[in-house]
Parts: structure tokens; sequence; C-alpha cells
């Protein structure tokens, strides 16, 4: 019985994991991308997409860290039940 309880509980953990896991790669991607911005002869219009790619990637680092949370509380929640 405690199984069919927990189940949207671990279905709810199971999508924020995939969605953790694509923002891991989107700010890798973009981390890459506003370094390689840096890589050219530097204009204004490269060091302000380098500092947007910058500010982008610690926005998703924040919202993974938040995400992280989220998802250590429904295993805890879990363990509980």
């Amino acid at each position: 019985m405690a199984d069919k309880t927990n189940e949207p509980l671990k279905e709810q953990i199971t999508y924020e994991m995939e969605v953790l896991k694509f923002i891991a790669l989107v700010m890798a991607a973009l981390g890459g991308g506003a370094i390689s911005l840096f890589l050219g002869t530097p204009t204004r219009l490269r060091f302000g997409l380098a500092g947007l790619g910058f500010f982008a990637t610690l926005a998703l680092g924040m919202v993974s860290w938040r995400l992280d949370r989220r998802i250590r509380m429904l295993i805890a929640h879990i363990e509980v039940i």
C-alpha cells in the first residue's frame, strides 16, 4: 500500500531529475558559447553576448540549485512515509 502512495512522488522526482539534467546540459552549452565569444577579435557585441551568456549560466545555476534542494526534500518526504 505504501508503494501506491509514493508512486506520484517517485514520478515527480524522476521528472525533476530529467529537468535538472537538461538544465546542466544547457548550462554547459551556454558557458562554452560565452567563453568562445572571447576567442575572436574583441568587440562590444562579443563582450555583450558573452556577458549575457555568463549571466544566463549563473541564473540557470541558481535554478538548478533550487531544483536540487526540492528533489532532496521530496526524497526525504518519501523516506519519512
